[in-house]
């Protein structure tokens, strides 16, 4: 709710807050500070023995200092400010009565009493949690002290230096400690105070942040009764980039504020509502889902009132009722695909969670599972039919098809086909999790009919499907009944929301102890990246089509082959998609591609259909690539061989005594050289290094990292293969130069100078389109 409130509503609250924050921080401190009077206090009983005359029983006093060190005990258990001040009161008076204990029998008792008197409220005056126990407090002791410790008789000098120092400095000290602490105590709490605000507040609309949201809604669930009902309504204004971008965002501010003020007034004050981000606002209510449904219908009225320069705001609403066992954070995700519907089927409208329509989904299941070995077949589903499309994928080495993705179509009473964008469109009345279930079921009883022994059916799923409660168990009940094994089944984890990395990673481990194999789709688009992967250990990953045309910057060389090496020392096999020309499908075989699939391989058909002449395709493939390779190589080797004989050549100036610049005079002219150089034996340079033609096209050079004498390159491979081929002119694979940011390649040799061993090197740019690139990984 709004955090921010009159202070005049709030005076109340805000010093009890202050007052029970107070006992918690002095709790300690007063322990502390009153178990150490206890110990002055038995010392002065210690002192009393050295002193002759009457005295009460020491048995009297150190009962005393037991009472006291009870009340100090007693400190750590306060619960209430009212007990704090009590063991307070009750502390000084008993520490006054056991003063009166000690003294009593002394000729000079003021010589004792007198100090105490003076100290023991300016110490106990920071203590105190309020003015009211300070001033009770304090004026009981001395009502005590006054009563309990008359003295001997004394002259009025001596009675005026004892108020003197009572009236004149004890007690208004005391009263300039206790207010001073306690006006540091309360400043220190408003700004600890207005920081946990600032900190909890969404700043434009007075609202809750995100934060502070999920851990009060946390809590919030961790109390609700068993049984008990909340619901959370999510909602996002519509076309709200539109006003920014058209009115600016003082329109668009304003715009917040507004919706903001409709919430909290349409909502009870045990409600929580927040500005999540954006334009989006949650609300966490004590409602089941039907009152859910009524308040989110009634604010969207609200907000429909709201007018924006050109027209009125809107909002799309969704709503979800909390399970039993749900974390904040699912129940908002259910809310938020509510409201994704509410969005698709055209905004200004409430969406809720809808349940599973479990009766519509087991009867397709039941017919697809009876009608298991009829290719082909097709169920009905709402006002259309379900049935499969299967599209090849082949073992690029193997040359043979391994597997078939199973797709779904739609089809109408005459056969048309429904287009996809219809099929697969969110609709309020229906969950896709149940259209995605109901496929399973439908390519698993049509693929039974043709599917080869040996054969792989990839299964898309969702996300929120895979990390469902028992479907694992579901599912491979399914594949049992259809006459098929989970190891034929490879589900295949679509670009999708609906489940995090954790949950999807704790899920593949029950699927793979039925004996699915797990493949993640798309990798490289939308939400996929390396530590999904990672996390989730998939068997095969299915590449997005568009990385098998990406290519590095500067250069024209693709970068598929180094993904695929990642992938397989990741433990993974790779699947290539889209792969549509001759061209493509050479670059996946150069590449180490396990599979692929796309149209040039095979479209997808509603029958299994056999493989024709594909592996003729993918041989010629093949073929291709070991002559090219050939060529590719001949072709590197003669434009590198002018740059290993002129580097032998330094080479054997600089045994001759040469210098640097007369050894690499020749060399440093050729058309590519970026600079000449040579290494030590722990791969420092040695002395400058001598460019070549191609440094004065150095543009952008990286400044930090440009000046190769600072570093040390031992762990580069263009020197160790030069060390492991002494005498040897080695070319490297090109790699991105350090100093230039550009593709370049080394040219080195090992030799013999003297006493120690050095290698001698010419860096090479190799960013100029054209240039053949060396045919090996």
């Amino acid at each position: 709710m709004l955090l921010t409130s009159p202070p005049h509503s709030s005076d109340a609250s805000l010093r009890e807050r202050f007052h029970r924050r107070s006992l918690e921080h002095q709790r300690p401190l007063s322990t502390v500070t009153m178990a150490f009077t206890v110990v002055a206090f038995l010392s002065l009983v210690a002192a009393r023995g050295f002193i002759g005359g009457p005295a009460a029983p020491l048995a009297y006093r150190l009962g005393w200092a037991l009472v006291l060190a009870l009340l100090v005990l007693a400190i750590p258990r306060a619960k209430s400010t009212c007990t704090f001040g009590a063991i307070g009161v009750a502390f000084s008076l008993a520490l006054i009565g056991g003063l009166a204990l000690n003294v009593a029998g002394l000729q000079q008792p003021l010589l004792w009493t007198l100090p105490a008197m003076v100290v023991i409220p300016v110490c106990a005056a920071p203590l105190w949690l309020t003015p009211t126990h300070f001033f009770v407090g304090s004026a009981l002791f001395y009502a005590t002290a006054i009563a309990l410790l008359p003295g001997a008789p004394r002259t009025a000098d001596v009675d005026i230096v004892m108020w003197m120092w009572i009236a004149a400095i004890g007690m208004p000290t005391s009263v300039v400690f206790h207010f001073g602490f306690y006006r540091f105590r309360r400043n220190h709490f408003l700004l600890e105070d207005q920081l946990a605000q600032l900190a909890a507040t969404d700043p434009l609309t007075g609202l809750q942040n995100r934060r502070a949201f999920v851990a009060q809604a946390e809590q919030r669930l961790a109390d609700v009764a068993q049984g008990g009902e909340v619901s959370a309504i999510f909602l996002d204004i519509d076309n709200f980039k539109s006003l920014n971008d058209r009115f600016g965002h003082g329109v668009g501010d304003l715009a917040l504020r507004q919706v903001a003020r409709v919430l909290l007034d349409g909502t009870a004050g045990t409600d929580s509502v927040s500005r999540i981000g954006g334009e989006e606002f949650a609300i966490l209510l004590c409602e089941d889902l039907a009152g859910a449904l009524r308040l989110a219908e009634r604010l969207r009225g609200a907000i429909a009132a709201i007018e924006r320069p050109d027209g009125n705001l809107t909002a799309s609403f969704g709503v979800a009722e909390h399970r039993s066992g749900e974390s904040i954070m699912v129940l908002l995700d259910r809310a938020d695909e509510a409201l994704l519907r509410a969005k698709h089927s055209g905004r200004n409208r409430v969406c809720s969670e809808r349940p599973l329509p479990d009766a519509p989904l087991q009867s397709l299941i039941e017919d697809a599972c009876g009608a298991a070995g009829s290719a082909g077949s097709r169920h009905r589903w709402e006002d259309y039919y379900l049935t499969s499309y299967f599209q090849p994928l082949f073992s690029l080495s193997h040359q043979k098809q391994v597997g078939f993705e199973a797709l779904l179509r739609g089809e109408l009473d005459d056969g048309a086909l429904l287009p996809p964008a219809v099929l697969f469109a969110p609709k309020p009345s229906n969950d896709e999790g149940v259209l995605d279930r109901a496929s399973h079921a439908v390519h698993l009883a049509n693929a039974r009919a043709s599917l080869p022994a040996d054969g792989w059916l990839f299964l898309n799923i969702l996300p929120a499907t895979f990390v469902a409660d028992g479907y694992a168990d579901e599912l491979a009940a399914i594949v049992r009944r259809v006459g098929l094994a989970p190891q034929q089944v490879i589900l295949e984890i679509l670009e999708s929301h609906g489940g995090s990395v954790g949950e999807m990673s704790r899920a593949a481990a029950l699927y793979r102890e039925h004996g699915f194999l797990i493949a993640v789709d798309d990798f490289g688009a939308g939400q996929s990246n390396l530590d999904r992967l990672l996390r989730i250990r998939p068997d095969i990953v299915k590449l997005d089509g568009e990385l098998i045309r990406a290519t590095g910057h500067g250069t024209e060389q693709p970068i598929l082959p180094k993904l695929v090496s990642l992938l397989h020392q990741a433990g993974m096999l790779v699947v290539v998609e889209g792969v549509e020309t001759t061209e493509e499908l050479i670059l996946a075989v150069e590449s180490n591609v396990d599979f692929a699939q796309g149209y040039l391989l095979g479209r997808p058909a509603a029958q299994i259909a056999s493989p024709g002449s594909v592996h003729l395709r993918i041989d010629d493939a093949f073929d291709v690539i070991a002559q090219g390779r050939a060529h590719q190589h001949a072709l590197f080797e003669s434009v590198v061989e002018p740059y290993r004989v002129a580097l032998r050549e330094a080479a054997d100036a600089l045994r001759a005594g040469v210098t640097m610049d007369r050894a690499f005079s020749c060399l440093a002219t050729f058309e590519r050289c970026v600079s000449c150089f040579i290494l030590d034996a722990s791969g420092r340079q040695l002395g400058p290094e001598v460019p070549g033609p191609a440094w004065s096209m150095e543009g952008a050079s990286l400044h930090p990292v440009a000046n190769p004498r600072d570093a040390r390159w031992d762990h580069r491979p263009y020197y160790r293969n030069a060390v492991l081929l002494p005498g040897v002119a080695i070319a490297s694979n090109p790699y991105l130069s350090l100093a230039s940011g550009r593709p370049c390649i080394a040219v080195t040799l090992a030799a013999q100078f003297a006493d120690e061993r050095s290698v001698i090197g010419v860096e090479l740019d190799w960013s100029a389109q054209g240039l053949p690139w060396p045919a090996r990984d």
